[in-house]
């Protein structure tokens, strides 16, 4: 039998290696060249906007059931992240056949847990559910943390070093008082009696992940993401629509890796867009695209996860990278554009891995 790979601590910080990816979403289940249909809101049961109407939302219509009566009592949404983890963890092992002979892997659960006690039965189920299949001999570590902005700040490793290969579970589930009365309360929240806003849902995405040593090329199949590039601004409110455009415009051209002969590569195939829905996003996106990259038109080449699926919260950053390559070829190349945050707007490029060029880590 092959020795196990021991963890290290020296990997390259700016690049990742997405393998592979699924999701589950109120729009059906997705994988690489799955896609369903958008999904149409529905009115919720129990969920009540400040102007006592029912409330718009997108949710999951099964998951698989379970008896864990005591996550509820742990933490209010708890047994509902547990039962959407459960619902796509078969999915999720199976892209582990990618995995080399010899390979070891983390399992990293992206999930906002308050409750030490809950986050711990979240992933000793995961654990034996892993333990359970020929793989249980190479899982590394299972550790949980809340969500956070760039992957690759949540699969550093620190000093306590890791595994070559990551499965990242992420998940979040906003159909509950508590995060309803948090979008209200940022007036995010989208209503009958007011205009632009987002819908409420949830999601849970799995990703097989490759941490690159800075001497990896990453030629194998995949897709090659570097660092966000990033930009803090006034808040768009308070912005006028031409200098939001010019400013996204500008992000872009600095996102977009440049070619060796110094020209600017193809336009990317797809892009994903994580909140069209807030107020002059969807004006902001489509009149930076229409000067920036007049090839790329967003109703049919892009996609925006908040009209797609809902809100997912913090399950929005990993659903993004699942979206954008169910929907692309392999050797094509696509964009990810966070512009939630109402000061702060990022970029990340996702090339495909025989494309990629050296200058696809060199962003921060």
């Amino acid at each position: 039998m092959p020795e196990p790979v021991a963890a290290r601590s020296d990997y390259d910080s700016h690049r990742l290696r997405l393998v592979d990816g699924v999701a589950l979403t109120p729009a059906g289940f997705v994988a690489p060249g799955s896609l369903p249909d958008p999904h149409t809101p529905q009115l919720s049961t129990s969920l009540h906007g400040a102007d006592g109407f029912r409330l718009l939302v997108h949710e999951v219509a099964e998951v698989a059931p379970v008896r864990l009566s005591r996550l509820a009592r742990l933490e209010a949404k708890a047994l509902r992240l547990h039962e959407l983890l459960q619902t796509i963890v078969i999915e999720a092992l199976m892209m582990l056949e990618a995995l080399p002979e010899d390979a070891s892997f983390d399992v990293l659960l992206s999930a906002p847990l308050r409750s030490r006690e809950a986050a711990d039965l979240l992933q000793s189920q995961l654990r034996q559910a892993i333990e359970e299949t020929q793989y249980g001999e190479a899982l590394g570590d299972i550790y949980q943390q809340a969500p956070r902005p760039d992957p690759h700040d949540s699969l550093s490793v620190g000093e306590h070093g890791g595994m070559p290969w990551v499965l990242w579970f992420s998940v979040d589930s906003l159909l509950n008082a508590e995060d309803v009365n948090a979008l209200e309360r940022g007036r995010r929240l989208g209503q009958s009696t007011r205009g632009a806003g987002l819908y409420p849902g949830e999601a849970v995405s799995a990703l097989l992940i490759q941490r690159l040593l800075p001497e990896e090329t990453a030629a194998a199949p995949g897709w090659l993401l570097g660092r966000a590039t990033t930009q803090e601004h006034a808040a768009r409110a308070g912005q006028r629509e031409r200098d939001r455009r010019r400013a996204l415009q500008t992000l872009l051209a600095q996102a977009w890796p440049v070619g060796d002969d110094n020209t600017q590569q193809e336009t990317p195939t797809r892009m994903v867009v994580d909140a069209l829905g807030l107020p002059g996003r969807a004006v902001e996106v489509g009149g930076a695209l229409v000067e920036h990259w007049p090839e790329l038109d967003m109703i049919e080449d892009g996609l925006g996860i908040d009209q797609f699926c809902g809100w997912p919260g913090g399950a929005v950053n990993a659903l993004a990278w699942v979206l954008l390559m169910a929907s692309l070829q392999p050797s094509e190349h696509g964009v990810v554009l966070g512009i939630e945050p109402e000061t702060t707007t990022r970029v990340w490029s996702l090339l495909a891995c025989a494309e990629a060029t050296a200058q696809a880590g060199s962003h921060s």
